[in-house]
């Protein structure tokens, strides 16, 4: 602040205002008869006038320099300071930018006080008046801008033409939060220091019927930091809403004007009515329920059971006004004197071409939802044809294995887990409830994909959630029956998936059964000792391991139990369940877990 003119006019006042020195008193008149009181003697003669010579008005003004000038004047009864000998303040140091700020709006009502309302504004349009990122902006009783040094364009036009970034309604959020004590408004604008816009703090205060404004700048977090200008969005919302209030806030963020990129900020009221949206203007008016995503997804219901005082985050899939694609939405939602204020960043998330990334992501979602608007209302949606994703549907179960919900086949919703099965009666149902924990777990198998209508490979991914299961897969063509070699792998490598799930006991039941027999295929399961423990047929099962001859005399056991973790191809001629002839076998075994695992192929 410069306070030259301040400086002068005080000066001028110190010295008009000294007062002369009276001189001394004359002699006392004769003593007059005893008992009354002589005459008093004539006034002795003036004393010289005090005078201040130039050193003596320098000394002054060296000794005035730093105080809060303004306070000397009318001013006094107001700011509390009755005693003109009493050390003024020093101005802050800027380091501590919310004192300096204080500092310099009571520099300038003290300016105002002093020399009125002319020369003050006058003085703050000049660019002196600028104080590095601080200067002063004044409005009138009518709201019209008086003085604005850093952009004197805005001078003489209404508060509602000071906007920032993105015509956010600054200059009419400053008058309207103003008031005698002085508050603080926080928004982004240009800072004159260094060119660019920044997040500025002003302190505002109403004076007789002006209001008089500084502010300081920092650097706010940059849109590379998608969550932290996110938050600081939405928290520039909820300001705008203290300072003008609903009707203003609402209407500034229908306007395609607060749209800031991928950025813009939705508001429901306290009956989940949807206020603004500058990004999709139809769902204004319209409950929270019409906001879906993608397959329907329940957006808006989800982002108003979520919202809280203290704010929280809720992901989901829903379209970027800045690339009009469907993306991954990251939002901040917060309620705030009954109001749910909330805004996003977007990431483009998995493709479908990337299963596996995509898989877990479809399932976090439903995880999302169901944290957001409870059990009841996750498991009402992904009962809907309308919750199904080509390929990707959610099953769920409750804690003790139930199926919840299963839009593909309605028909499994009630079932215990351990009662759906795949092909083959294969227990896939058992399988993925055993395997699914709090991190999550791959699980493969084959099942029918309601995107082909075919049984292919599936490969589920399963999460236990506050003891609920929550599940979703992707399914590739896995190898046909016409490629033996390849199917004998597979079928192999799904006996070992089965074991890793529900261990021993469970598996060894299922293949001792001939349901687990999938044509010419069927497990076999050799013990550590060489005995066999899990067949389709009884005769084998517990044989003496020296019998493992085959039609033509050949002893294929050993060959056999030689199979190592990597597999082994083993070729010896039996007989074909199928069709009930001798021919030649071409069996996988895998060690794994101390235990042999074959199945083969007959030509």
């Amino acid at each position: 602040m410069k306070r030259a003119p301040i400086l002068a006019i005080l000066s001028i006042v110190l010295v008009l205002t000294v007062v002369a020195c009276q001189g001394e008193a004359g002699p006392a008149g004769d003593q007059g008869p005893a008992g009354e009181q002589g005459p008093v003697g004539p006034q002795g003669p003036a004393g010289k006038p005090f005078s201040l010579d130039e050193a003596a008005i320098a000394s002054i003004v060296e000794v005035l320099q730093g105080l809060l000038f303004g306070e000397i004047l009318d001013g006094f009864a107001k700011f509390g300071i009755t005693d003109l000998e009493e050390p003024l303040p020093e101005a802050p140091p800027k380091w501590d930018p919310e004192e300096y700020t204080q500092y310099v709006v009571m520099e300038a009502i003290s300016m105002y006080n002093a020399v009125g309302r002319e020369d003050t504004v006058a003085y703050y349009n000049t660019p002196e008046s600028i104080d590095g990122q601080w200067y002063v902006f004044i409005f009138d009783k009518d709201d019209i801008m008086l003085a604005h040094a850093a952009n004197p364009t805005l001078v003489d036009r209404p508060a509602s033409v000071a906007v920032g970034p993105n015509n956010y309604p600054a200059g009419e959020a400053v008058v309207a939060v103003a008031d005698e004590d002085g508050e603080w408004f926080s928004y982004t604008y240009p800072n004159p220091s260094t060119g660019g816009v920044e997040t500025k703090h002003s302190w505002i205060v109403e004076y007789h019927g002006l209001t008089f404004g500084s502010g300081w700048y920092e650097r706010g977090p940059g849109k590379h930091d998608a969550p932290a200008y996110t938050r600081a969005f939405v928290g520039s919302a909820i300001e705008l809403y203290n300072a003008v209030g609903r009707e203003d806030t609402v209407a500034y963020y229908n306007t395609p004007e607060s749209v800031d990129g991928q950025w813009y900020t939705f508001i429901f009221d306290e009956d989940d009515v949807m206020l603004a949206h500058a990004a999709n203007p139809a769902l204004v008016d319209q409950p929270a329920s019409v906001a879906d995503g993608p397959n329907n997804y329940p957006v808006g219901e989800a982002v108003v059971a979520v919202a809280d005082e203290d704010g929280e985050w809720f992901s989901y899939t829903y379209p970027n006004p800045a690339t009009g694609a469907v993306e991954a939405k990251h939002s901040w939602i917060v309620e705030y004197d009954g109001l749910v204020f909330g805004s996003g960043w977007y990431g483009p998330g998995p493709s479908k071409s990337d299963q596996p990334a995509y898989t877990q992501s479809f399932v976090q979602q439903a995880i999302n939802l169901y944290a957001a608007v409870g059990l009841e209302d996750t498991v009402a949606y992904y009962n809907t044809p309308e919750s199904i994703d080509g390929q990707w549907y959610m099953f769920l179960g409750d804690e003790n294995d139930v199926m919840l919900a299963h839009a593909f086949s309605p028909d499994l919703v009630g079932q215990s887990y351990s009662e759906i099965t795949a092909p083959n009666n294969y227990p896939s149902g058992a399988a993925v409830a055993k395997v699914a924990d709090e991190d999550g777990t791959w699980f493969s198998y084959a099942f029918a994909d309601p995107y082909t209508g075919a049984v292919n490979f599936k490969h589920s991914w399963v999460v236990r959630y506050d003891g609920r299961l929550f599940g979703s897969g992707w399914y590739e063509d896995g190898p046909s029956k016409s490629d033996q070699p390849a199917y004998t792998q597979a079928f192999v490598q799904r006996a070992i998936n089965l074991y890793n799930a529900i261990g021993r006991e469970d598996t060894l039941a299922y293949y001792n059964t001939k349901e687990s027999e999938d044509g010419q295929w069927y497990v076999f399961i050799i013990d550590p000792d060489g005995y066999t423990i899990a067949h389709p047929q009884p005769k084998y099962r517990g044989r003496d391991p020296s019998l493992r001859i085959d039609a033509k005399g050949y002893f294929y056991g050993d060959d056999l139990l030689s199979a190592t973790e990597s597999g082994k191809w083993v070729d010896y001629v039996l007989l074909n369940p199928e069709t009930e002839e001798d021919r030649q076998k071409h069996t996988w075994a895998v060690r794994h877990d101390g235990l042999l695992f074959g199945s083969g192929w007959y030509e």
